[in-house]
């Protein structure tokens, strides 16, 4: 389905926080996880901060990659939006030149990918197609949603839909 699929800080964070990063594996078997060198630093600066999340995504598969000569120009161009961050803008940017999907939870990002043709997932689709490969069983997805809500402090929206 996918070649290269890049996972932004708060959705990789998301997963990591309640422990299951393996679905992310699962889901996207076929494609080579990655995090840019953005993220990763991010997930160190919290890591400072006495958190032991980071920790999971390192031990994980999920590679860290670097940003290419060719990628930089549309790099540098993505950091002049101001709904972007740099950590989002390297891996929208490498996304797009490697024909690859951007994963993020931030709704101005994923506005910003579908202008400029990047494909992206939030962590509602990430869901809903854990549902639908039936990778986990439905008691488990309504479990795994309580316990995102609780440990990464947010509300998804539409939790019914995933359920179906």
């Amino acid at each position: 389905m996918y070649s290269i699929v890049v996972l932004d800080c708060d959705l990789i964070s998301t997963f990591a926080k309640v422990n299951r990063i393996d679905l992310l594996e699962k889901l996207f078997s076929d494609a080579k996880l990655v995090i840019t060198a953005s993220v990763y630093n991010e997930l160190l600066e919290v890591k400072q901060y006495g958190f032991d999340f980071p920790d999971k995504v390192m031990q994980s598969s999920i590679e860290l990659i670097n940003i290419q000569r060719e990628e930089r120009g549309i790099f540098e161009d993505f950091l002049h939006d101001y709904r972007i961050h740099l950590g989002e803008a390297e891996g929208i940017a490498i996304a797009k030149c490697r024909n690859g999907v951007f994963i993020t939870n931030d709704s101005r990002a994923v506005e910003f990918c579908k202008e400029k043709g990047v494909k992206v997932l939030n962590l509602k689709d990430i869901l809903r197609r854990i549902a639908v490969e039936k990778i986990i069983n439905k008691g488990e997805m309504v479990k795994l949603i309580r316990n995102i809500e609780d440990k990464d402090m947010t509300v998804i929206i539409g939790a019914n839909d995933i359920l179906g």
